[in-house]
């Protein structure tokens, strides 16, 4: 039996504008069997998800996408956990520290920003995110709102890119971090879109950058991506290969701030399918036992629920 899968989106609980169940359902409405959802820094919306999945005969895949940040923000990356336990008390805890540290960087944003001449409120910014993880996205809504930036993507340009006056780097999470709470939730962690991660240009490039992160047991790439050319994608697979790394994919469907971007179709060329689907629960599976393993050798060490 065919298969259409897409394992990167978001809701209303992250940055996207759909509710965990509408993201569910549309992607039903577009024919996606299996979807994950890989809210920012939070998993909230997995139940929601889950239940409006299970009503359609659709299945959701648990997962979050957590920030890194390194190098006093000069490398960052996105890291996406599938297959976690959302319920494991370990994530719960770390997923509370993060909520605090958006919020509190988001105030940092926002004071900056009225130092220099633009005036939003950080009340709005939370008013926009709901009750949401909030990011930046939700900071140049705001921007674009008050009629201060023509775009979010002119907001981001302007002042919230790395290099740009009102950036305030993350303070939560190094890339052995964020793997390694991947792995004790149950999980497999996958480089989201890699040529997009901040700090790959530097020595030795992709290359250097992904070698890196599967020493620390990085178990995938995410090498079919909207914004990734097919050079690009070419380039993944063989690193993929390299490192034995599973690939991924998906759509980091948005919602309406994206309207080119479709579930399970990405801007028309995604069409992930059973090898796909059967690599990841493949790796899922090899880490799971090794969970298990550690567990039963440390006490201490969280046990995931299968998913």
């Amino acid at each position: 039996m065919s298969l259409l899968c897409d394992f990167h989106t978001h809701s209303t609980v992250s940055d996207g504008t759909l509710t965990p169940a509408e993201l569910v359902l549309q992607a039903h409405q577009n024919g996606v069997d299996v979807l994950a959802l890989t809210d920012h820094d939070d998993v909230a919306g997995i139940p929601e998800a889950l239940a409006r999945a299970q009503e359609l005969g659709m299945e959701l895949l648990p997962g979050v996408e957590l920030s890194v940040s390194e190098a006093g923000g000069k490398q960052q990356m996105h890291i996406l956990g599938l297959g976690i336990d959302p319920s494991a008390p370990l994530l719960i805890e770390r997923i509370a520290e993060f909520r605090r540290a958006r919020l509190e960087r988001g105030a940092r944003i926002v004071e900056r920003l009225n130092q220099l001449g633009m005036p939003i409120r950080f009340e709005r910014v939370r008013e926009i995110a709901k009750h949401g993880s909030l990011g930046r996205p939700h900071i140049a809504r705001a921007l674009v709102e008050a009629g201060l930036c023509s775009s979010e993507d002119d907001a981001f340009a302007r002042f919230l890119r790395w290099d740009r006056r009102a950036y305030v780097p993350h303070a939560v999470l190094d890339a052995r971090g964020a793997i390694s709470l991947i792995h004790a939730v149950g999980g497999i962690a996958c480089l989201a879109h890699p040529p997009r991660s901040l700090g790959v240009d530097a020595m030795g490039g992709l290359e250097a950058f992904v070698g890196r992160l599967a020493r620390l047991e990085l178990d995938a790439l995410e090498v079919y991506h909207p914004s990734h050319k097919p050079q690009e994608q070419k380039r993944l697979r063989r690193l993929a290969r390299k490192h034995a790394l599973t690939v991924t994919g998906g759509s980091d469907f948005h919602g309406d701030e994206r309207p080119e971007v479709a579930l399970g179709r990405g801007r028309g060329d995604l069409a992930l399918g059973r090898e796909c689907y059967d690599a990841i629960r493949e790796r899922l599976a090899e880490r799971q036992r090794a969970t298990l393993k550690l567990t039963v050798s440390e006490p201490t060490g969280t046990l995931a629920r299968p998913v």
